[in-house]
């Protein structure tokens, strides 16, 4: 994997420990710097299918604060690492499961070293598709589905779910056989993506019950430009989401 491309997120209000920080990566990965989580919210939003890891101090006197924002991070992209330093010895690290946790007083190097062992084990293909993945939102989205024989022709559904490299397509009816091929041209504000399909899984609501009756594809072979479109359809939704959680928070009664 190319450490040049990596691209990871800091967030930390002392300068010292910033320099310190910048010398371990040494301009081998593409760092960008924050004081304080709000701050990076919208770069990591805007940049969330790129960004491999963030790294976070923790402070006992500002743990809701620590956690929301974590949260906030796994609904943008499950995929990006937390890498949380600081902790003291009675923290329950469970908290936390799949993340990079380092004890107050480790070296910073050593910090950078493992996040630099991490990114070695990944290659960049597995990465790619672990993030559009999981950058996944529900979103209600009209699309025209063509099926192949020309008996069912074209119907009108919706997109109940959307993500780098699939979606999810409520259908009481002429709902397709696993493993066929379908043409879907997907409406989003002035936009209409077109992509070939492929039928993945069959929900009968006995596979997934919370789930209305449809299927699930994988697009096939999707261009830069419409994954592009795909990737700002994902970025729209988060975006709003994480702004009525802001108001919520902040203007609740």
């Amino acid at each position: 994997m190319d450490k040049e491309q990596i691209k990871g997120v800091i967030i930390e209000n002392n300068p010292a420990i910033l320099m310190k920080y910048k010398n371990a990566f040494n301009n081998e990965f593409d760092i960008s710097t924050f004081h304080d989580t709000n701050s990076s919210l919208a770069h990591i939003l805007e940049n969330n299918l790129d960004i491999y890891f963030y790294i976070i101090r923790y402070n006992k006197n500002e743990k809701d604060v620590i956690n929301t924002f974590i949260e906030k991070i796994k609904k943008i992209n499950p995929q990006i690492r937390l890498v949380l330093t600081d902790i003291l010895d009675d923290f329950d690290t469970n908290l936390y499961p799949n993340s990079l946790i380092f004890h107050k007083n480790t070296d910073t190097n050593v910090i950078v070293q493992a996040i630099q062992s991490e990114v070695n084990k990944i290659s960049d293909e597995e990465a790619n598709k672990k993030r559009r993945q999981y950058s996944r939102v529900n979103w209600p989205l009209n699309v025209i589905i063509a099926y192949k024989d020309k008996i069912r022709g074209t119907i009108d559904r919706n997109i109940l779910s959307i993500s780098g490299n699939g979606a999810y397509i409520s259908s009481d009816t002429n709902i397709p056989d696993k493993g066929d091929m379908l043409g879907l041209t997907i409406s989003f504000k002035d936009f209409k993506l077109f992509t070939e399909a492929k039928v993945v899984w069959i929900n009968n609501e006995k596979q997934k019950p919370d789930l209305p009756k449809g299927f699930a594809v994988q697009f096939i072979d999707i261009g830069m430009a419409s994954q592009k479109i795909i990737d700002q359809i994902i970025r729209d939704k988060l975006l709003q989401e994480l702004l009525v959680e802001f108001k919520d928070e902040n203007f609740s009664s």
